[in-house]
């Protein structure tokens, strides 16, 4: 619902497996267009396939490959505006799973780590897709480390071309107050939404006119000097006495 591609658009579907994401993003194409979808479980993608064909999913392509992997430049891929990127996580916010093994819910620091650098990874490699609009990050993890963090380094690395965007404003749980911006994402748990636990945050491409330089994007106080100054030129244009003929 987050990502919101219309029907017709090219959609990457980053972490696949099992496919109720993918089944989701194709009834929101109403089939028309085109879903990419990769992961590296053979086993996993042959289950999902078969989900995929009883939903009577018809736009997908499906590949057993690594995101990680696919390149930005290849021609099948020059039309994606949209991607899901749902990685592999801790898996902290997941009750049930919780349940059946007692002891998963704190994952340690290491794996904590391990966990975060590739999600990072993922998340600035899809950015660099040229078409690229809008993204979707997702986790069931309740750890900052693999949320908060993640976007907030893979937006700095992205030097102003991508901004979260607020959704959901009613949402009473926002992200973790660690970078401006951050209150742009959300977040579930079972202490304050009474449901699984999770984190989102919704990325847009940031729309830069002909009018404003890439410098002012990256700097935006250059852009204020810049408005600054063009007011101040336009109050003496207007001030100036005409010249009769």
């Amino acid at each position: 619902m987050l990502l919101a591609p219309p029907p017709g658009s090219h959609v990457i579907d980053a972490c696949a497996a099992p496919g109720n994401k993918t089944s989701h993003l194709a009834a929101l194409l109403k089939n028309q267009g085109k879903i990419f979808a990769f992961d590296l479980d053979a086993k996993r993608l042959a289950s999902m396939a078969t989900l995929l064909a009883r939903a009577g999913v018809s736009c997908c392509q499906l590949a057993e490959e690594d995101f990680l992997a696919v390149s930005p430049s290849d021609q099948r891929y020059r039309q994606v505006q949209y991607i899901l990127l749902d990685p592999s996580c801790s898996g902290s916010g997941m009750l049930t799973r919780q349940l059946e093994e007692p002891g998963t819910g704190t994952p340690s620091k290491e794996r904590l780590r391990a966990l975060a650098a590739f999600q990072q990874r993922a998340l600035c490699h899809a950015l660099t897709f040229p078409s690229l609009q809008r993204l979707v990050y997702s986790t069931c993890s309740v750890c900052q480390e693999e949320n908060e963090d993640v976007v907030r380094d893979a937006l700095q690395q992205s030097s102003g071309t991508f901004r979260l965007t607020p959704v959901l404003p009613s949402w009473p749980h926002r992200g973790l107050n660690t970078f401006p911006g951050a209150e742009h994402c959300l977040r579930a748990s079972p202490k304050t939404t009474l449901t699984g636990g999770f984190f989102i945050a919704v990325l847009e491409r940031v729309e830069v006119s002909s009018s404003v330089s890439q410098a002012e994007v990256l700097a935006p106080e250059l852009r204020s000097s810049s408005v600054t100054k063009r007011k101040k030129r336009r109050r003496k244009a207007a001030a100036a006495p005409s010249v009769l003929p």
